[in-house]
């Protein structure tokens, strides 16, 4: 069972289960395919940037709400300035997205036993340095933003709507549906997760 994020040493670190390791990474991964930018870096800033100002990038709002979600509209009123805006930054911001969710992967797969021997309940340290720690917390908040989307957890009257219901259901008491239940174990473990981390960077 995971324990909380401690500052040691310049690092932050944590010990999880091998398969809570390997939950997070399966939704990380999920994450970066879904949000990573169809055309690739030229690895170039300058070229890069060139390429997003020809249009190449698609300036329509996203259909699927999750995204909509993490690649809002700069304006909600002006459609022309909404569109131009997409235009210009959304290459840039879904390649950040994309750059956090990969650091977080390499991270926690560094945590797993190279041999790749392990059973779901043996224990692991999770060490993160400061960058890898920075990223994490944004890989974190855009999957989160993408289950509470999927789950229809828009205010925070849904949340504790949802939450009464997820208690209930484990509990025992209730019948929420086992797609559901899974996300919101896999949302609220990411909430303490991410919690756990932002108070050790600053603390």
């Amino acid at each position: 069972m995971a324990t909380m994020f401690r500052a040691r040493h310049g690092r932050f670190t944590a010990t999880w289960d091998t398969g809570e390791v390997a939950v997070v990474l399966h939704l990380l991964r999920l994450t970066h395919d879904f949000v990573a930018p169809e055309r690739e870096d030229t690895g170039d800033p300058f070229l890069d940037l060139v390429a997003g100002l020809g249009g190449t990038a698609d300036p329509e709002e996203p259909s699927d709400p999750a995204l909509r979600r993490l690649l809002p509209p700069a304006h909600r009123t002006d459609a022309e300035q909404a569109t131009e805006f997409r235009r210009l930054t959304e290459h840039t911001l879904r390649s950040r997205k994309a750059a956090n969710l990969a650091t977080t992967i390499t991270a926690l797969s560094e945590a797993l036993p190279e041999d790749g021997d392990h059973e779901p309940t043996d224990p692991v340290t999770v060490a993160l340095d400061a960058d890898q720690a920075r990223a994490m917390t944004m890989a974190l908040t855009d999957i989160r933003l993408i289950l509470g989307e999927r789950l229809a957890m828009r205010t925070e009257e849904d949340s504790e709507r949802l939450h009464e219901e997820f208690a209930a259901t484990v509990r025992g008491e209730g019948e929420m549906e086992p797609s559901a239940v899974q996300q919101m174990a896999y949302y609220d473990f990411l909430t303490w997760v991410q919690e756990s981390l932002t108070e050790a960077m600053l603390g």
